[in-house]
């Protein structure tokens, strides 16, 4: 059985609230540099297709850094990795700074990734440490909470960084945020875990291997993912559409994204109020048909009017709503799966969700930036969701 470690009140409430401060950062490691991609392809002489990439890269750092250090973390302790994590974020976030070459900014989005991936895993570590089990579940809601303002607040902040600097200085940003967290915590945190672990790879397999063969369990995972791919798919198509297509501002596209943000914060509180009473699969069944009706039709305005921002504005929310629905929900019925390997699924969710988004986020990048593309990517995705809901889940 774990025990939490004996410390003061004082110093737990100072370590939640620091990592509460510093988690939105998680959640901008997108969204801050979208309104930026645009003038990126233009300074660097690059194509579009190029710079939409810096989001796939990013998602597949995000991915390994979740996944690998998970397991290093429970063996090599939380205070040494969780300090090596932003150090690393933060000479990657300046290195586009001072060597601005598309290579190096593959480079960092990548290595960013990566230490963001292991800072999100290495907190839920320390929260196991120091927080009891009735008090555990409440502040990762606040985490989750924290993280999400991210997504909202970071496009915003990059379309205002954008328009009176450059997209330089959404990466000086993203160093400024990370060296603060660094040295509150370089005071603050102890060595949290009292017991390492011995790297066990026979029961590893194992695991994963009873997990992967689990089709409801997969089927969740696809979910999450191709429901997740919606919001990657507007923030890599939307960035080039409403600045380069539509002529509106790297402020005015913060700003839009801000709303859907919103949106989609929206649809996780109504999932938690209605998760209470019905199960996922019944979320899944009204949702699914909803958003189906509204995606098609909004596919065949767009052929009628594909200049059309409000059309792109509204169908975007109706599609962030829903995911906020659908995300959770999916979340919360492939985690009931396997409450005797807690670590082992959600580390290999978080894997095939992320790995499913970057390769969207990859293929993305070959797709003209136009309100009807944008519609079809929306409705295939949404077809994806569909039929794992239809053959693998119900």
């Amino acid at each position: 059985m774990t025990q939490t470690l004996p410390l003061g009140p004082t110093r737990i409430n100072l370590i939640v609230l620091t990592i509460l401060g510093l988690s939105p950062l998680v959640g901008m490691g997108i969204d801050l540099i979208t309104p930026s991609l645009p003038a990126i392809s233009q300074d660097l002489a690059v194509s579009n297709t190029v710079t939409k990439n810096l989001i796939a890269i990013y998602l597949l750092g995000y991915a390994l850094g979740n996944f690998l250090v998970g397991f290093l973390t429970d063996i090599l302790g939380r205070k040494k990795l969780f300090i090596i994590a932003l150090l690393s974020f933060i000479v990657f976030s300046l290195l586009p700074v001072f060597f601005p070459y598309i290579s190096i900014l593959f480079f960092a989005r990548l290595f960013q990734g990566l230490a963001l991936g292991g800072y999100a895993v290495i907190t839920r570590g320390i929260f196991s440490d120091i927080l009891s089990p009735e008090h555990l579940p409440k502040t990762i809601t606040l985490i989750a909470t924290a993280w999400g303002i991210g997504p909202i607040i970071g496009p915003a902040i990059g379309g205002y960084l954008q328009y009176y600097f450059n997209w330089q200085a959404c990466f000086i940003f993203f160093a400024v945020y990370g060296l603060c967290g660094l040295l509150i915590f370089l005071f603050i945190l102890p060595e949290t875990l009292q017991q390492k672990q011995t790297l066990q790879l026979t029961q590893l397999k194992n695991n994963f291997i009873a997990i992967a063969r689990h089709r409801v369990f997969i089927g969740v995972i696809v979910l999450m993912g191709s429901a997740y791919s919606m919001l990657i798919a507007f923030n890599t198509l939307g960035p080039f559409l409403i600045q380069n297509s539509l002529g509106y501002s790297a402020i005015d596209f913060g700003h839009i994204a801000l709303g859907l943000g919103v949106s989609f914060l929206l649809g996780t509180i109504v999932c938690r109020i209605l998760i209470k009473k019905y199960p996922p699969e019944t979320l899944f069944l009204f949702t699914i048909p909803i958003i189906l009706i509204i995606i098609i039709l909004s596919l065949v305005l767009a052929y009628l009017n594909s200049k059309n921002l409000c059309l792109v504005i509204i169908s975007s929310l109706f599609t962030f709503f829903t995911c906020g629905i659908l995300y959770p929900a999916g979340m919360s019925k492939g985690i009931s799966l396997f409450r005797h390997l807690p670590g082992s699924s959600t580390a290999l969710m978080g894997l095939i969700n992320v790995l499913i988004t970057s390769l969207v986020a990859t293929l993305l990048g070959f797709v003209n930036s136009t309100s009807v593309a944008m519609s079809w990517t929306y409705l295939l995705l949404m077809l994806i969701t569909t039929g794992c809901y239809l053959f693998l889940i119900r």
